[in-house]
């Protein structure tokens, strides 16, 4: 019987952090080929439908989903995210399929799972939990588990770990191996695809880290960071998103200051982004399933530590009030006469939570249009862009196909920057869907010409 050596990712007080170890006895089984590892990938959403294919260039890789109708939809070579093309769709040499009994044919499983909150904005394992359980049942002895889902350090160790041992009957270090390798795909970015950005790798041995740089080297062009420890690559990711959360919040709440003072916000930043140490962000609506619900995370975590984590939860705050504060901008702007916006036809432009993405999860576009929705207005919306799987809100909101069927509008909100709506929309085009001084949110200011801002009441942040 052997004995390895692996690292300690959670020490004890006294004890010396990552660079100590536990031993696990047993001989432990070998890691497979990396270079010909038949891949496995749980979640064919963003980040798991890229990965798929690029691991079907170097052996037979199985794409797993619970979504019968989007395996149907791949399997015909759609993809409703446009992160690949239906000639990659077709081309791959993958499997799609919603039959966990193909994961016992895989090296390698990687999770790709999203990481939710709940009504209370705290974190919901479950979806993670569910992919734990269908690993331990269905995986074969020697096989690697990768979990690239975000979400706080220590979750993959202490809570996705057990259940697979649990469901397995197996020991990790043993019978299989563990590893976590966050995903940093940004949607809708044709800039950055999946072999673009750089990865971090992390196993639960040194020889584990080792394997998973060797693997996804396959994929990865852009280079690859090993950290030292699964904990560690776990915090970073969720770093990565909370520094952005709580810029865009610093924007934002600047954005609302500068406002009353009577300047925008777009040109301080300009001006304050002449210095060459200063950071880039803009205001705007805080969505999406990472961003937005990633501190969340981090404020459990902390509560759990004993740590309030206040400047986390208070640019969530920030963030999370932002559409309440275009409608009220939005009333302001109305003319005295109109009295409010009871009754106003308000047109909005966009809905997914970024721009050209089709995803709605978690846009905070729906908020906004309850907000306008409880203070009587009378919401329309367009976005020809979003794909609707779900219901994320916008109580009375009518989606619609063309914005001139039910204009004119009391006021139009243009919260996205979509390059269909640059296309659709010249300074003509705006003047007649809108009374004449209608009030026009233009949240990315693509739409500032002498023609528009003479038309309507225009405001950008």
């Amino acid at each position: 019987m052997g004995i390895t050596a692996r690292k300690n990712t959670n020490p004890q007080p006294g004890e010396a952090g990552a660079t100590s170890i536990r031993l696990v006895t047993g001989e432990p089984v070998a890691f497979p080929d990396p270079a010909t590892a038949r891949v496995a990938v749980i979640g064919l959403g963003y980040v798991g439908l890229p990965l798929t294919l690029g691991f079907a260039r170097g052996s037979r890789a199985i794409g797993f989903d619970i979504n019968t109708e989007k395996v149907s939809q791949l399997k015909s070579g759609i993809d409703f995210t446009g992160e690949v093309t239906s000639t990659e769709l077709r081309a791959a040499d993958a499997d799609f399929t919603t039959d966990p009994a193909l994961m016992a044919d895989a090296d390698v499983i990687i999770v790709c799972v999203p990481t939710p909150v709940n009504s209370h904005n705290r974190p919901d394992y479950g979806p993670l939990i569910a992919a734990s359980k269908t690993i331990g049942k269905n995986m074969k002895r020697g096989a690697v588990v990768v979990f690239e889902s975000t979400v706080d350090p220590g979750t993959t160790e202490e809570r996705c770990l057990p259940v697979i041992e649990l469901h397995s009957g197996m020991k990790e270090g043993i019978d299989f191996h563990l590893g976590y390798s966050p995903e940093r795909i940004n949607p809708a970015d044709p800039t950055r695809k999946l072999a673009d950005i750089k990865k971090i790798v992390a196993g639960s041995t040194p020889a584990g880290t080792e394997f998973l740089e060797k693997l996804y080297s396959r994929v990865i062009k852009a280079g690859l960071f090993p950290a030292t420890s699964i904990r560690v690559a776990e915090a970073a990711k969720i770093l990565e998103n909370t520094q952005r959360d709580v810029n865009i919040a610093l924007m934002n709440q600047m954005m609302m200051l500068f406002d009353k003072m009577g300047i925008r916000s777009t040109d301080v930043i300009a001006a304050a982004g002449s210095k060459w140490n200063f950071h880039h962000y803009r205001p705007g609506l805080v969505g999406g399933h990472c961003i937005a619900v990633d501190p969340y995370y981090l404020v459990d975590s902390g509560r759990r530590h004993g740590l309030a984590m206040e400047l986390v939860a208070s640019a969530r705050a920030v963030n999370e009030q932002t559409p309440h504060y275009l409608v009220e901008k939005l009333e302001e702007l109305l003319p005295k006469s109109r009295q409010g916006l009871s009754g106003k036809k308000v047109l909005v432009l966009g809905r997914s939570f970024k721009e050209d993405c089709p995803d709605t999860r978690n846009s905070k576009t729906f908020p906004l249009m309850d907000a306008l929705w409880n203070r009587g207005a009378e919401v329309f919306n367009f976005d020809p862009v979003a794909f609707d799987d779900h219901f994320e809100g916008g109580r009375g909101a009518r989606n619609i196909e063309d914005p001139a069927e039910a204009g004119p509008y009391d006021a139009i909100i243009v919260t996205l920057s979509h390059a269909c709506f640059r296309q659709q929309f010249d300074g003509e085009t705006l003047k007649s869907l809108a009374h004449k001084h209608a009030p026009l949110i233009d949240m990315r200011g693509n739409f500032g010409s002498v023609e528009v801002t003479d038309w309507f009441s225009y405001w950008r942040p």
